[in-house]
């Protein structure tokens, strides 16, 4: 029997692999200040797990079809649970060297797992959900926000009750366990449907049908898509540097904005963190909601770029503004900002594997998918790694206030970067709408 479906158990690695990434949060800093581990040095461990992701994105997309999809699913688990078992290790060292040495290598493969295991997903998503690939994309998008937004609170819980390797060897196993899962499972759901589809044999030589589907699939074998022809496509470009503009908004503020509620509000460390939910929870809800409507695409990412980038603005707000700094309007500005960043987070891949089918022949729409959820986590990654290094360099030479305001003026160029999307559809609507009048007539 059957327990759960194949998209559940998917959506349960993806939520896996956020929780496992992001638990670390609340204790290890602590546990590290043992071995002078903090600053920028404690930064660095934190920002290389992007690092491997991004490197592991573009691998995966280019290597990706469906015949390796599971084993790739697979593999990024186990990975990523080698990387957490890195971690249980620190207890057993008192070197500095060691103990910092091991800690990259944890998080840089804890990242590469995860991306790993994600890149297949996305592509999954629009493959095996054609008709429901918005909403498929909205639940998945809601389980990595609801991973990374319980991620801090479960480490700590974790932590309390078994001290500092427990949630790395609980989430380690966890993930072993669903690798495994996931492999059997889908193979298992994969014979079924050979043998339900199952045809006689026909021979080759006399069927013309035959030959032309081997045609068909050593062109596809020779195709020579790669990333380089879909970042020439302005709509997969402008959509990517949307993408990077978000991801590096959401993670920079992770390093000072907890120090600018504790010195501007007199807010306490130990409930800063209930302030800087307010994103990631609103963003967990914006998923909700896009998994319930069907969208204009590029409309709607265009929308959600403008209110984000209005509230971008009001993170402060800037001493040009003339406007006092008061906590609710801080944390309204990033309920805001969370609410419909949700639209660009999760419309943004199919809109490229939309744009991607009607360019591309359609023996190419599966090397296509796979090459943009490569290109796409390795977007998302390289913002998770660039916001915080952006935040800390902006930090030491401007107020919160400022950087806020800077950080809106790049939003304010990318949305208007990616506002000619609007009328390319237009165009290409008319176009099809004339070709289809003329095969009527």
């Amino acid at each position: 029997m059957k327990f759960l479906s194949e998209f559940a158990l998917l959506n349960l690695g993806n939520l896996i692999c956020t929780l496992g990434l992001s638990l670390i949060a609340p204790f290890y800093p602590t546990y590290a200040l043992k071995f002078d581990v903090k600053g920028s040095l404690l930064g660095l461990i934190f920002g290389i797990n992007p690092i491997g992701g991004m490197l592991s994105s573009l691998i995966v997309g280019k290597i990706l079809n469906n015949k390796n999809q599971t084993t790739l699913l697979s593999l990024g688990m186990l990975i990523q649970s080698i990387g957490l078992f890195c971690f249980p290790l620190l207890t057993l060292t008192n070197d500095r060297t060691m103990f910092i040495t091991i800690s990259l290598l944890g998080r840089f493969i804890s990242g590469f797992g995860a991306s790993a295991f994600l890149t297949p997903l996305y592509a999954a998503i629009p493959q095996k959900y054609p008709e429901s690939v918005d909403q498929k994309m909205a639940i998945a998008e809601f389980f990595s926000s609801f991973g990374y937004l319980c991620g801090p609170v479960i480490g700590s819980l974790l932590y309390t009750l078994g001290g500092f390797s427990f949630p790395f060897i609980l989430f380690a196993s966890c993930s072993v366990i669903i690798a495994i899962i996931l492999k059997l499972n889908i193979n298992n759901n994969a014979q079924k449907t050979i043998v339900e589809n199952s045809e006689p044999i026909i021979n080759p030589e006399y069927d013309i049908n035959y030959q032309s589907e081997s045609i068909l699939q050593n062109e596809q074998l020779e195709s020579s898509i790669g990333y380089t022809q879909l970042i020439k496509l302005f709509p997969v470009v402008s959509s990517l540097l949307v993408m990077l503009a978000v991801c590096m908004t959401f993670t920079f503020f992770s390093p000072i904005s907890s120090l600018y509620f504790e010195e501007q509000f007199g807010v306490p460390p130990e409930n800063v963190g209930y302030y800087m939910a307010a994103a990631p929870l609103a963003y967990s809800i914006g998923a909700i909601i896009i998994s319930k409507i069907t969208f204009n695409k590029q409309r709607a990412i265009l929308s959600g770029m403008v209110l984000v980038t209005i509230a971008q603005f009001f993170m402060g707000p800037d001493p040009l503004m003339n406007i006092d700094p008061q906590i609710y309007i801080t944390v309204s500005a990033q309920f805001i900002f969370g609410l419909f960043s949700a639209a660009p987070y999760i419309l943004i891949l199919p809109y490229i594997t939309q744009n991607l089918e009607k360019k591309f022949k359609k023996s190419d729409h599966e090397k296509c998918i796979s090459l943009a959820s490569g290109l796409f986590n390795a977007v998302i990654s390289a913002g998770e790694c660039l916001g915080p290094i952006f935040s800390g360099t902006l930090s030491e030479f401007f107020s919160y206030q400022r950087a806020c305001s800077f950080l809106g003026l790049y939003l304010v160029a990318t949305t208007l970067f990616f506002f000619p999307n609007l009328f390319l559809s237009k165009k290409k609507s008319k176009k099809s709408q004339v070709k289809a009048y003329e095969e009527y007539l």
